[in-house]
């Protein structure tokens, strides 16, 4: 039988099924009973056929992928299969960073600590709510004893004092394992020295009691591997107690779940209206959870203090970042500092006014005693002027007519002799002659800038005056032969560089050639456009 030819190619069949088709081309096994027969083999017509159907499904596929990429400008862009979105899906040929939660973040540190290894400051400064400033740190003062009391930090901005045991040195980062209720807790010093006994009496705590916890030791390996082990338990257990405090219908918000460094007991921190009875709610915690139950109560602020977040100024909370003692805020001080009743303005974020507006409430409070009273009203001609608004820095009071609403601005100097004629029955034609006019804040900045520049003039007036004294002449003089020294010194110098070789001094008697030049060479050596000047100027 003749091999038949393709007329393209001029390739065999078993040369194109073995290149199109390898292992549909080896030859099988054969029984050794029947050598002869070969099933497996295809003919000529299964080949085409396959080439056939082969090439259809790649004409399919191309159509396909043509279609996908097409846009209708009637109706709905289509994006291809392989497009990536690049808001939803992140690009594969660009490293892509997954961000994970750090359970040491709200401890002091970005992760594990090592044993007998201490935390960066960086590390502490930057994780830590209500970061402590050692300001004495490395400052011993001789003939006194070291203190003997460190303050330690725990889950975010709970800290507590403990006294070193004799012979045991500490510093600020160290992971310490310290006394608890019971057993033992692991947190991470964070004050040392004078200034925690300074701290100490801040907080009322007598360094010489003896019911101040004790430190144990530098935290081990197997106290670290402990304590990571309760901190992966936390966010669990505050959404079981959340969903728990829901089912016993409670009328308390779980805030945070704070562990002990042994994993023995568990604070469960909370806010609540009112009073709340949680007996029950202990005891399927200690089922559910199996460790000592202790539940503390805390307000608004310290709830904010402890979660943290941005206030409306764009920075962090003064609550979770320094402030320490929460001083009442009332609305008389949203009052000193004129500001409008507003409450969904002067709210933070725990619902209770801002703690900033206790800050600048004293400057406010000083500025307002050189006003006159705000409750007076002044008697003119032409009416009676009833008092509006205080501008409080720049000393303006606004007044307006009894029934009218155009303002007047008034200087609190001049409020306070208006109020002083009226007291002896003298009243003034209208408010309009004491009136004053106000500028904007660019106006304002202008003559600012005036007022800097006729300063400098009058200071550059004042040197020209200074300078024009005998004294000053001859200061000035001095000057400039000073300078004019210099600038003959640089010449020589940069002519030297030039010339490659150092210049010398006609009176220098190691100069081998003292003789002076000829007239005719040093004519001849000048340039000879300045030879023809000087051949005008003769002319």
């Amino acid at each position: 039988m003749e091999e038949k030819k393709y007329p393209v190619s001029g390739q065999t069949i078993e040369d194109k099924e073995q290149r199109v088709n390898p292992q549909a081309a080896a030859p099988a096994e054969q029984p050794a009973g029947n050598a002869d027969v070969d099933d497996d083999a295809a003919t000529a017509e299964e080949m085409e056929a396959f080439i056939r159907d082969r090439r259809e499904k790649e004409k399919r596929s191309k159509i396909k992928d043509d279609d996908a990429d097409e846009v209708d400008i009637f109706g709905e862009y289509m994006a291809p299969e392989n497009s990536i979105d690049p808001y939803l899906e992140p690009d594969p040929t660009l490293p892509w960073v997954k961000y994970e939660e750090s359970v040491f973040l709200s401890r002091g540190c970005r992760r594990c600590p090592e044993s007998y290894v201490p935390v960066k400051e960086s590390e502490t400064r930057s994780c830590s709510k209500v970061t402590s400033c050692n300001w004495m740190r490395g400052i011993r003062q001789p003939g006194i004893k070291p203190f003997d009391c460190v303050e330690v930090r725990f889950k975010n901005n709970r800290k507590d004092f403990y006294r070193l045991p004799d012979g045991l040195e500490v510093t600020e980062g160290d992971v310490v394992a310290v006394e608890g209720s019971p057993g033992h807790d692991i947190g991470i010093v964070s004050l040392t020295g004078e200034v925690c006994r300074i701290q100490m009496k801040k907080r009322r705590v007598n360094p010489e009691d003896e019911n101040v916890r004790k430190l144990f030791r530098r935290a081990k390996s197997t106290d670290l591997e402990r304590w990571v082990a309760s901190l992966k338990n936390e966010n669990e257990a505050l959404l079981k107690t959340r969903r728990i405090a829901q089912d016993l219908n409670l009328e308390m918000k779980v805030n945070d779940v704070e562990y002990q460094g042994d994993n023995a007991k568990a604070i469960f921190y909370y806010t609540a209206d009112d009073r709340v009875d949680f007996r029950t709610l202990i005891k399927v915690l200690a089922e559910e959870f199996h460790v000592r139950i202790e539940m503390k109560q805390i307000g608004v602020r310290q709830e904010a203090g402890k979660v943290g977040g941005l206030g409306t100024c764009g920075r962090e909370l003064c609550c979770s970042t320094w402030l320490t003692n929460f001083k009442s805020v009332t609305t008389s001080a949203a009052k000193t500092q004129q500001i409008l009743p507003n409450p969904q303005k002067l709210a933070g974020q725990c619902g209770k006014l801002k703690c900033c507006l206790n800050f600048e409430c004293e400057v406010y409070a000083d500025a307002l005693k050189k006003f006159p009273p705000a409750n007076i009203s002044i008697r003119f001609k032409k009416g009676l002027a009833m008092y509006k608004k205080t501008d409080v820095f720049r000393g303006i009071m606004w007044y307006a007519y009894e029934n009218e609403s155009d303002l007047y601005a008034i200087p609190a100097e001049s409020v306070k002799q208006l109020i002083e004629m009226n007291r002896h029955q003298e009243y003034p034609e209208r408010l309009e002659d004491y009136q004053v006019e106000l500028m904007s804040t660019a106006a304002l900045a202008q003559e600012t800038d005036n007022a800097e520049f006729e300063r400098e003039l009058r200071r550059m007036s004042d040197d020209m005056a200074e300078a024009d004294t005998p004294t000053g002449k001859e200061q000035r003089s001095d000057d400039r032969h000073n300078r004019a020294g210099d600038k003959r010194q640089n010449n020589r110098q940069r002519n030297g560089e030039r010339s490659g070789k150092p210049r010398h001094n006609q009176n220098d008697p190691a100069r081998s050639d003292t003789s002076p030049r000829p007239r005719s060479s040093q004519a001849g050596n000048r340039h000879p456009a300045r030879r023809n000047l000087g051949k005008d100027r003769r002319d």
